[in-house]
C-alpha cells in the first residue's frame, strides 16, 4: 500500500508544485506577458508536465516498486519538479532563477536527512553515487563554463551542481548526455534552416530536461 501510496503523492504534487512555485515566481520576471500568466494553460507546460508524470510513474516502477529505494525515487522527484519549473523560466526568460535552485537543494538535504534518521545505512548506501554525481557536474560544467568564455550561464553550472546530488551519478550522466545530444541535433538543424548561426546562443535548460526525460525511462 505504501508504494503506490508515495505514487499518488507524487503524481498529484507535481503540477501543484510547478503551479505554487511559477505564481510566486512570476513577479520577478522582465517581460509583462509572463508576469500575468496563469500557469498550465500553456501548449508548452501542458506538454512538460505531461512528459514529466509519464517520467514519474516509470522511475516509480524501477525505484520503489522494484527495488524499494524510497530516498533514490524522492531525490529523482525533487530534480522532475525543480526542472518543469527551470524548463520553463529558461525557455521564456532566459533566466535559472536562484530561489528555485535553493529549494532543490534544501529539499534534497531534507531528504537525505529524513532517511539518515529512518535508515542510515541506506543513506551511506547512496552517499558515494551522490558525491560522484557532484563532481561530474563541478567538472564537466566548471570546465564548459571557464572554457566557453561566457557564452555558457552561470545558472546552467548552478543548475548542474544541484543535479548532480538530487539524480546521483547514476542517472546525471546520462541525462546530460541527452540533453547535450538534443541540443546539438537542434542547432545543427536550426543552422542548416539559416535560423541559427554559430554566435547564437539558445536556452539549454530545456534540452536537459529533455535528457532528463529520455534518461528516466531508458535507466
Amino acid at each position: 500500500m505504501g508504494k503506490y501510496l508515495s505514487l499518488a503523492v507524487a503524481v498529484v504534487s507535481l503540477p501543484c508544485i510547478y503551479w505554487g512555485i511559477m505564481m510566486l515566481q512570476r513577479s520577478s520576471f522582465e517581460k509583462e506577458e509572463n508576469q500575468t500568466r496563469v500557469p498550465l494553460r500553456s501548449v508548452a507546460e501542458l506538454a512538460v508536465m505531461a512528459s514529466a508524470e509519464a517520467a514519474l510513474v516509470s522511475v516509480w516502477y524501477k525505484e520503489v516498486y522494484q527495488a524499494g529505494d524510497y530516498m533514490t525515487f524522492w531525490l529523482l522527484f525533487a530534480a522532475l519538479a525543480g526542472m518543469t519549473v527551470v524548463c520553463i523560466t529558461d525557455y521564456r526568460e532566459r533566466i535559472v532563477p536562484n530561489r528555485v535552485l535553493l529549494l532543490m537543494l534544501v529539499v534534497s538535504v531534507w531528504i537525505i536527512g529524513f532517511q539518515g534518521v529512518r535508515d542510515m545505512d541506506a543513506v551511506l548506501r547512496v552517499l558515494p553515487s551522490i558525491v560522484l554525481g557532484f563532481l561530474f557536474c563541478l567538472l564537466s560544467f566548471g570546465m564548459g563554463y571557464f572554457f566557453s568564455r561566457g557564452n555558457m550561464g552561470a545558472g546552467d553550472v548552478k543548475l548542474a551542481l544541484v543535479l548532480g546530488i538530487l539524480l546521483t551519478g547514476e542517472y546525471v550522466v546520462g541525462a546530460i548526455l541527452y540533453g547535450c545530444i538534443a541540443a546539438a541535433v537542434y542547432s545543427i538543424i536550426q543552422m542548416i534552416r539559416k535560423k541559427l548561426t554559430r554566435k547564437d546562443m539558445i536556452p539549454f535548460v530545456p534540452f536537459l530536461y529533455i535528457g532528463l526525460i529520455i534518461e528516466y525511462f531508458v535507466r
